[in-house]
């Protein structure tokens, strides 16, 4: 069996990186973002109504 040429594997780096992407940045905020935010709000008032109705219901 033939043995293998050492010299034509890559060589691992002494300190290695380890890098992550992430498409958070590609879209800056604005008043889509702004709306949702605004949303999430309204829902929590309505959720917190809706809960103090049924609490008063029993």
């Amino acid at each position: 069996m033939k043995k293998k040429d050492i010299t034509n594997q890559p060589l691992i780096p002494d300190t290695p990186e380890i890098g992550i992407h992430s498409d958070i940045n590609e879209y800056p905020p604005g008043d889509s973002v702004n709306e949702h935010a605004n949303l999430e709000v309204a829902n929590e008032i309505i959720g917190r109504k809706e809960i103090g109705q049924q609490n008063n219901n029993l």
